[in-house]
């Protein structure tokens, strides 16, 4: 097995770092322009879904019950998948990544043919959601399977935590964290708060189906960019 380089990890990071943003990118658009659901955050919807059934006043029931439901079969999806193309010793890590682009195109598409820039009926809006959870189950299971440490990419409630113990450790511990891992926490972090930015701004400039490509052609971008450079490998030394 080969050993990793620093510039290699850095890129493999780099490339986490972007879906990460897109992570938070398009759960803004989900949940601000489709209303009352998350894409990639599970736990959001999990709540929701209570809030519903507890007949909290304005929230919804259907809407992030599709949402965990569509989240399920893209990480089924994706486990069947990941598995077969890592028995066949394909590139599977950047097959997955690309048939996530695929699935958020989809959403896009449909998204525009429906509504344009404008909003949805509530069909609509269930159809898109459902579209845009299964990628990021999908994604979310593919990343399970990558296992590189601390960018999971659509969650960061432990990278936060673990960035906290760093900065509040780090006169203090002798044993201290390696660099790349301290940056790559925070690079989660950070990276989910800018990508809620960003997909609310292109909400509410362009609405949610042209958001939803723009988010789609950015991602293609990172996939294509991270395929083009076959010595990219995850920290373990394993071909992605």
């Amino acid at each position: 097995m080969k050993a990793v380089s620093t510039r290699d990890e850095v890129g493999v990071s780099l490339t986490l770092f972007a879906l990460t943003m897109t992570s938070g990118a398009v759960d803004a658009v989900t949940f601000l322009g489709l209303g009352h659901a998350f894409a990639a955050l599970a736990t959001g919807n999990l709540l929701l879904l209570g809030f519903g059934v507890a007949r909290a006043p304005g929230i919804p029931v259907a809407r992030p019950a599709v949402a965990l439901v569509a989240f399920v079969c893209g990480a089924s999806a994706a486990h069947v998948a990941v598995r077969r193309l890592r028995a066949r010793g394909r590139r599977w890590f950047v097959i997955a990544l690309a048939a996530e682009v695929a699935v958020l195109c989809a959403a896009g598409l449909y998204t525009v043919a429906v509504g344009g820039s404008g909003e949805l009926l509530t069909h609509g809006r269930g159809v898109a959601v459902g579209l845009l959870a299964f990628a990021m189950g999908w994604r979310t299971r593919t990343m399970v399977e990558a296992a590189i440490p601390e960018m999971p990419t659509t969650v960061v409630q432990i990278s936060l935590v673990k960035a906290l113990a760093d900065a509040l450790s780090y006169h203090s511990d002798p044993a201290r964290t390696p660099v790349l891992a301290r940056v790559r926490r925070t690079a989660t972090v950070f990276g989910m708060f800018v990508g809620g930015v960003v997909g609310a701004a292109l909400l509410l400039r362009f609405g949610p189906g042209p958001s939803v490509l723009a988010l789609t052609a950015f991602e293609a971008c990172v996939v294509a960019l991270y395929a083009r450079s076959p010595r990219l490998r995850r920290p373990s030394g394993i071909e992605l």
